[in-house]
C-alpha cells in the first residue's frame, strides 16, 4: 500500500498538467487581482482591501481541483498504469485508497499555491485588511484546505468508479458547477442582501445542512460555523466517497 502511494505521490510531481494547473493558479491570481486593482483605483477612485485579493482563489478553487484530479488520474487509466498495477499484483482497494489520498494531497498542495500566489500579490495591489484579523484569515484558509482536500478525493473517487471514461472530464466538472449553484441559491436564501431569511421548517433546515455540511459551500463565503461543523462536512465526504467507491471500483471490470 505504502510503496503504491509512494509511486502515485510521485507521479503527481512528475505530471506535466500538474505545472499547468499551477500556472493557471497564477495566472487567475495575477490578472484577477489587476483587474479589481483597476476597477477600484480608476472608477471608484478608493483602495483596494486585502480581503478581496487574499480569497480570490475559493471562488474557482473546486474547478481547479477537480481538472488537476481529472487530469493526472485519467492519464492512470489512458497509459495503462491502473492495469498494470493489478497485474503486479496490487489489491484494487489499495489502488483505490491510493489514488484518493493523492487527490487529497493535490487539493492540499494547490491551495497552498494559491495562498502563496495571494500573498505575493497583495502587498502590491493592496492596503490592508479591513474585515478580517490574522487569526481569521488563518481559520478560513484551513477550512479552503480541508474543502478542497475533500473535493479532491470526492473527484478522484468519481473518476475512478467510472473507469477512467472520458465521460469523467464532463460529470466532475458539471458535479462541480452544480454544487457550486446550489451552494450560491442556498446561501441567498439563508443570507439575503436584504430583509431577514424567509426559509422555515424542513426548507430551512435542508438549507442550513447544504450550507454547513457540504464542502462546496465553505468555497462561498467566509467560515460562519464552528470548526467541528467544517471537519465533520469534509470528513463525511471524504468517508462517503471511500466506502461507496471501493465498493464500485473492486467489482468494475476494468479495460
Amino acid at each position: 500500500m505504502f510503496r503504491n502511494l509512494y509511486a502515485d505521490s510521485r507521479r503527481i510531481f512528475f505530471s506535466r498538467s500538474f505545472y499547468v494547473v499551477i500556472f493557471i493558479i497564477f495566472i487567475y491570481q495575477l490578472i484577477a487581482s489587476l483587474l479589481i486593482w483597476a476597477l477600484t483605483v480608476f472608477l471608484s477612485e478608493g483602495q483596494v482591501a486585502s480581503d478581496e485579493i487574499a480569497f480570490l482563489y475559493p471562488s474557482v478553487a473546486a474547478f481547479i481541483v477537480t481538472i488537476s484530479t481529472l487530469f493526472i488520474t485519467q492519464r492512470d487509466f489512458e497509459d495503462g498504469c491502473i492495469r498494470n498495477k493489478f497485474i503486479s499484483g496490487v489489491k484494487r482497494y489499495d489502488a483505490f485508497l491510493s489514488a484518493v489520498i493523492c487527490g487529497m494531497l493535490q487539493g492540499a498542495l494547490l491551495t497552498i499555491v494559491a495562498f502563496v500566489s495571494s500573498m505575493i500579490v497583495m502587498p502590491i495591489l493592496s492596503k490592508g485588511f479591513m474585515d478580517f484579523s490574522i487569526p481569521e484569515i488563518a481559520d478560513y484558509w484551513i477550512v479552503i484546505t480541508l474543502a478542497c482536500m475533500s473535493i479532491g478525493a470526492f473527484s478522484t473517487a468519481l473518476i475512478m468508479i467510472m473507469g477512467g471514461s472520458k465521460i469523467s472530464y464532463v460529470a466532475g466538472l458539471a458535479v462541480a458547477f452544480l454544487l457550486k449553484m446550489l451552494g450560491t441559491h442556498v446561501l441567498d436564501k439563508l443570507y439575503p442582501d436584504k430583509g431577514n431569511c424567509m426559509l422555515t421548517g424542513t426548507k430551512l433546515e435542508l438549507y442550513k445542512f447544504i450550507d454547513r455540511y457540504i464542502p462546496y459551500s465553505y468555497l462561498l463565503d467566509e467560515p460562519h460555523w464552528d470548526s467541528l461543523s467544517y471537519i465533520v462536512g469534509c470528513t463525511g465526504l471524504v468517508v462517503i466517497s471511500v466506502v461507496v467507491g471501493v465498493i464500485v471500483f473492486t467489482k468494475k471490470e476494468i479495460r
